[in-house]
């Protein structure tokens, strides 16, 4: 069982269908933070039921929140921790509770190599291991003519550098699925009279995959070091070009591939303009890129099915 306290989180949706995992989600129901509380009473007493009815011989638990494992761990069923890198690089990994659910862990899985080192910092003798995202190919759309914007509106996407690109890009047009609604006052009503930016909302995996594939190129940016990004990810399932902020994680995975630019005006731009640019080589170098990113993620996945074998037996 793989539980996520999300509507939808393609790691989470690819990792439990490789383990052959019951996907749980748990979107939360309270808008606002302040309620939020009760999502997680609610989440947690839900899991908790679950679990017990169920009797799993394995539970994943997506975090953060770190609380997706207290269920397993008040149940004590043998738990895996899917560590995404707010867990360790925010301020909920001093929320209390979150070193007893790490630690209670079989194991914690990090994203990548310095993810795992920030998490072998911050919680000396944590058992991680590397699995970085699991791609399930995204098939071919037909052409829709617009770079697509990977985006969740998240604090450490410069959004308000994206929102300034866009604008300085008339003759391009740009769409995505981030919630607008939740940019900060200004910077929304910039983004919303964009008469190049097309905000698609919530879609369905098949809508959204066809969005992707249908990309001229496609944009991710963070400022967040050991980060990962799922967009990343997706560009490379779909085989689209790639523009990606430049950090030492973003080079060692997609620098073969991607246009890997500062998080600033003039490169983002230029960065589009070289990505949407024809360049013959570039297909072929995407591909190989896909394939050995699945030939070591295989390898990773692997490692973890003989463990989770392993302990689910004693």
């Amino acid at each position: 069982m793989f539980i996520s306290w999300k509507r939808y989180q393609r790691r989470s949706d690819v990792l439990a269908e490789a383990l052959g995992a019951e996907m749980v989600w748990r979107p939360h129901r309270a808008t606002s933070k302040v309620l939020r509380p009760s999502d997680y009473l609610a989440h947690s007493r839900d899991d908790l039921a679950l679990i017990r009815s169920r009797r799993p011989s394995y539970v994943l638990a997506q975090t953060q929140p770190h609380l997706p494992g207290l269920a397993p761990l008040l149940a004590r069923v043998p738990y895996v921790v899917d560590a995404h890198n707010g867990q360790f690089q925010s301020w909920w990994r001093k929320v209390p509770g979150t070193e007893r659910v790490l630690r209670g862990a079989r194991l914690v899985l990090t994203h990548n190599r310095q993810a795992d080192e920030i998490a072998r910092a911050a919680f000396p003798g944590l058992r991680t291991l590397v699995v970085h995202d699991p791609l399930r190919p995204i098939p071919p759309a037909a052409p829709r003519g617009w770079v697509f914007v990977v985006a969740t509106a998240a604090p450490d996407e410069p959004m308000d550098v994206l929102v300034d690109v866009i604008a300085s890009m008339p003759d391009v047009t740009f769409a995505t699925t981030a919630p607008l609604h939740k940019l900060p006052d200004g910077l929304r009503e910039r983004a919303a009279a964009l008469p190049n930016l097309h905000g698609l909302g919530f879609l369905d995996l098949p809508d959204y995959e066809a969005a992707v594939a249908a990309s001229r190129a496609v944009v991710v940016l963070t400022d967040r070091d050991g980060c990962q990004p799922s967009g990343a990810c997706e560009a490379l399932s779909a085989l689209r070009p790639l523009v990606l902020s430049r950090t030492g994680t973003t080079e060692e995975l997609f620098g073969s591939f991607a246009t890997l630019v500062a998080n600033e005006r003039a490169a983002l731009a230029a960065g589009i303009r070289q990505a949407i640019t024809e360049d013959r080589s570039l297909p072929g170098r995407i591909a190989a890129a896909r394939e050995q990113w699945m030939w070591r993620t295989r390898e990773e996945l692997a490692q973890l099915r003989a463990h989770v074998t392993t302990e689910a037996a004693r």
